[in-house]
């Protein structure tokens, strides 16, 4: 299983996956869906909608900003246990591929057995969103998701993967 990173503009111009895989899409509340390409790997999409932020004790949050919730982070849970056997990638983006989206790809990673380090080095991965994820995991299934065997790793255009690995889609800055 790969687990990969976007943004929404990598996501919207087509990132290719050359295997059967699923989109977790994050978008900020205050914007449209993003427009995800209907290729032939595509076998779901799930579109969740909430700010990136993380509550502290020490500040409150405006009343306009939307969390994650429990519901959602459940949805993500039954999303992947509804598609992980089927499908050779899951792709998880956000607006921007470095909060959001991370702290989801890490949270699977976690719970499907799968180094979730590299989120953490090449991201700041929201710990609200990892936290409420893996808080929320056992409400799903009490055991840890079966990694399913695939006869052919999935192979993705621009950067070389790696079965059983986890890698970010990152778009080089012009400066």
């Amino acid at each position: 299983m790969e687990i990969i990173v976007a943004d929404r503009e990598t996501i919207e111009a087509g990132l290719l996956v050359k295997a059967a895989y699923v989109v977790i899409s994050i978008t900020d509340p205050d914007k449209r869906k993003a427009r995800i390409p209907k290729q032939s790997g595509l076998r779901g999409e799930l579109l969740l909608s909430f700010h990136d932020a993380e509550p502290t004790e020490r500040m409150k949050l405006p009343h306009d900003i939307k969390l994650m919730t429990e519901n959602a982070a459940r949805q993500v849970w039954q999303f992947v246990a509804k598609h992980r056997a089927s499908v050779g990638a899951i792709v998880v983006h956000c607006e921007q591929g470095m909060s959001r989206s991370p702290a989801v790809a890490a949270a699977i990673a976690k719970h499907m057995g799968l180094d979730e380090s590299r989120f953490w080095q090449e991201h700041q991965p929201n710990r609200y969103v990892y936290s409420l994820l893996c808080r929320t995991y056992p409400a799903v299934s009490p055991e840890p998701p079966a990694i399913p065997m695939t006869t052919k790793p999935p192979t993705v255009k621009s950067a070389a993967a790696k079965p059983g690995k986890v890698r970010a889609v990152t778009k080089k800055r012009k400066g």
